[in-house]
C-alpha cells in the first residue's frame, strides 16, 4: 500500500489537530488499526519522535489507546476552551459596515466548540449596529448557525446601499456649504473693496486754519 502525504508533529500545535488528520488522510475501508498503529509514529519527529520511543513495548494495544497516550502527553497544547462570552464582546463599531462585523463575528464563532445557537443570536441581536437585522432575529427562531449568518448576510447589500446615499447626500450637502461660502468670502471682499473709496469721497475735511504770519502786524 502507497501511503499518502501524511501531516507531522514536533510538540507544536493541537494534538487533537494532528490525529484529526492523520485518521482523515489514512481512512480507506482496508486500513485496519494495527496499520494505524504502525503508521502514526512515522508522522512524528524531533522531541515527539523521542517521547514515542521511550513507550514500553506492548504497552499500546489499539489506535484508540495510542492516541489517548498521545492526546495526553500534550494535553498543555490544547488551547483553552472558548466559551460564548466572546460573541457578547464581538460589537459592531460605529461606521463598521455590517459586512465587517459579520466577518468578525463569525471568525470568533468558529473557535467555540458546541455552540449555542441561541446564545449566538442574542449576542449578534445585541452586538449589531443594524436596525433591520435586530428585528429579523426578534421574530425568527433560528436552529442552526448557518441560518443566522444566512440572515445577516442578506442585509450586506442594505446597509451598503444606505451608506452609498447617505455618503452622496454628505457629499452634496458639503459641497453646498462651500458655495455658500464662497459667496460670503466673495461679498465681503467686494465690501471691503468699496469702503475705502466711500471713505475718501465723504470723509469729512480738516478744519481750515489761516497760517499766521506776523509781517501781517507791520
Amino acid at each position: 500500500m502507497k501511503l499518502p502525504n501524511l501531516p507531522t508533529f514536533n510538540e507544536e500545535g493541537d494534538p487533537r489537530d494532528h490525529t484529526s488528520r492523520f485518521t482523515a488522510t489514512m481512512w480507506l475501508p482496508s486500513v485496519t488499526d494495527a496499520i494505524l498503529c504502525k503508521v502514526f509514529p512515522t508522522t512524528l519527529t524531533g522531541t515527539a519522535q523521542r517521547c514515542y520511543n521511550k513507550l514500553k513495548p506492548g504497552s499500546i494495544k489499539s489506535f484508540a489507546a495510542l492516541s489517548t497516550e498521545f492526546l495526553n502527553r500534550y494535553l498543555t497544547n490544547i488551547p483553552a476552551k472558548t466559551t460564548t462570552s466572546i460573541l457578547r464582546s464581538c460589537i459592531q463599531e460605529e461606521g463598521e459596515t455590517l459586512r465587517s462585523y459579520i466577518d468578525r463575528f463569525n471568525k470568533q464563532a468558529m473557535k467555540i466548540d458546541r455552540l449555542n445557537v441561541d446564545m449566538a443570536t442574542e449576542a449578534l441581536r445585541e452586538g449589531t449596529r443594524f436596525g433591520k437585522l435586530v428585528d429579523k432575529l426578534l421574530i425568527n427562531k433560528l436552529t442552526t448557525f448557518s441560518n443566522l449568518m444566512a440572515i445577516a448576510q442578506k442585509y450586506f447589500e442594505l446597509d451598503e446601499g444606505r451608506r452609498a446615499i447617505r455618503g452622496k447626500e454628505a457629499k452634496g450637502k458639503d459641497s453646498k456649504e462651500k458655495t455658500k461660502e464662497k459667496e460670503k468670502s466673495k461679498s465681503r471682499s467686494e465690501e471691503r473693496r468699496g469702503k475705502p473709496e466711500e471713505s475718501r469721497r465723504f470723509a469729512p475735511q480738516g478744519k481750515y486754519e489761516p497760517r499766521y504770519n506776523p509781517r501781517d502786524d507791520k
